[in-house]
């Protein structure tokens, strides 16, 4: 009886293994590296969290449910329920699109490897678990305008793949490839045959429908940007020695960049407020979500009680790294005790929680744009780059788009207060942070 569940056991681990995926084993000349994938009726797929392990650079936009994945310096992106890759400007048919189940992109194994090995200028041989780049490429772009797409049956809510319309296109053999091979290790693809014609009886004409072409949606042309002056009113914000107000510079900065960006017809700007006056800050968010912005940039001067402290950095919404980033967020929430009692709402348990998942959804957007705003105000302005950091800031809380905090530089630092007070400083902040908003579009999928 035993013997009879081992075997059972054994059975079991061996068709859970064939049936939901294994690791293959990529060898490229140069490098090797291992993939986990999972099998499905149609075939073997590999998510896009296991592709990053090998990539440059990894960024995912939930508003186009694209995907970009640098692989040796070229991007990969890879569309939710599409079919079609694209790589540097290349085209390339996957034969079957990719699938998207809960949080994760499925792409199909083989494919993606025969593109990969065809960027080196080699082709892929694949056998099992093991797959050799070399030889001459077999698999070539595509003209995306000539291809009709297939159409994705409807209501696919579990894990299978979706209904393809279409035959995927024959990708060569591999068995020929491997066969091609000359004594001194040199490759000579064969020459390929037509097929032989089999004329078949013609069953009576049926209604055909037309092949169902999946367009992509149009591309944005215009990105609304709301930027946030913080502090003004009755709240001033922190101050400098000679008493120059945080509200005060925040809002030129603002006005500056709102104007850089307005002179560029890529941008719609939009300011919460042009003059000194309060806004709570749960009205600020509100604001941004009602103009149905794309990205929300919050704008302030940081302040420390080491005098000492300098430098740029930009904050995202997530939970406090650092101390540091507790305590600038909690300076920055401290004009929250300055609204009014019926502008405040309730701020409970489960109110945080839901925000943050709706956060969460622009949270690799967000963390990106951050870096990108950091590093170029970091040029345009020389200032020490203090690293971006995602922390609680309640103007933040709740926005329904990427939304960052700047902190320009410190106000308390006496030498970066100067600078702070002078336009042409005032003009590099908001240069940088136009820059880096530019430059985040630029790694967008299909911007």
């Amino acid at each position: 009886m035993k013997l009879v569940l081992k075997i059972s056991f054994l059975f079991l681990v061996l068709f859970s293994s064939i049936l939901f995926g294994g690791r293959i084993s990529v060898d490229t000349g140069n490098s090797r590296f291992e993939l986990e994938y999972s099998a499905k009726a149609t075939g073997r797929y590999v998510t896009t969290d296991e592709i990053a392990k090998i990539s440059d650079r990894r960024f995912y936009s939930p508003v186009k449910r694209k995907e970009s994945i640098a692989i040796a310096g070229e991007p990969y992106v890879f569309s939710a329920d599409n079919r079609f890759v694209l790589v540097s400007e290349a085209t390339y048919d996957l034969g079957i699109p990719t699938i998207v189940t809960g949080e994760a992109m499925f792409v199909p194994l083989e494919p993606f490897l025969r593109i990969v090995a065809a960027r080196f200028g080699m082709g892929a041989h694949i056998e099992g678990d093991m797959a050799v780049f070399n030889g001459d490429p077999i698999f070539k772009p595509v003209d995306p305008s000539s291809v009709e797409r297939p159409s994705v049956a409807q209501n696919n809510t579990d894990n299978s793949c979706p209904e393809i319309t279409q035959e995927p296109p024959e990708y060569g053999s591999d068995e020929e490839l491997f066969d091609s091979q000359a004594d001194d290790g040199d490759i000579e693809l064969p020459e390929a045959s037509e097929p032989a014609v089999v004329e078949t009886p013609k069953p009576s004409p049926a209604p055909i429908s037309a092949p169902v072409r999946v367009e992509e949606p149009p591309r944005k042309t215009k990105w609304r940007v709301v930027i946030d002056p913080g502090h003004g009113g009755k709240d001033p914000g922190a101050s400098a020695a000679d008493a120059t107000r945080e509200k005060d510079i925040v809002l030129e900065i603002s006005k500056r960049l709102h104007k850089i960006l307005s002179a560029d017809t890529l941008f719609e700007a939009v300011l919460t407020r042009d003059k000194d006056i309060f806004l709570p800050l749960r009205d600020r968010t509100n604001f941004a979500n009602d103009k149905n912005a794309d990205l929300f940039i919050s704008i302030h001067c940081n302040a420390a009680r080491n005098k000492a402290a300098r430098g740029t950095q930009v904050f995202f919404l997530a939970p406090a790294g650092s101390d540091h980033a507790r305590a600038t967020a909690a300076l920055e929430n401290a004009s929250i005790f300055l609204e009014d009692p019926d502008t405040t709402g309730e701020s409970d348990d489960l109110d945080f929680i839901i925000t943050d998942l709706i956060q969460n959804e622009f949270l690799r957007e967000a963390s990106r744009l951050s870096v990108l705003v950091e590093e170029s105000i970091v040029q345009k302005t020389g200032l020490p780059a203090r690293g971006p950091q995602g922390a609680g800031f309640y103007v933040l809380k709740g926005s329904f788009m990427p939304g960052i905090l700047v902190e320009a530089a410190f106000i308390s630092n006496p030498d970066e207060a100067e600078l702070l007070k002078k336009s042409d400083f005032q003009d590099k902040v908001a240069e940088g942070i136009a820059d880096g908003v530019r430059e985040f579009l630029r790694e967008l999928p299909d911007y």
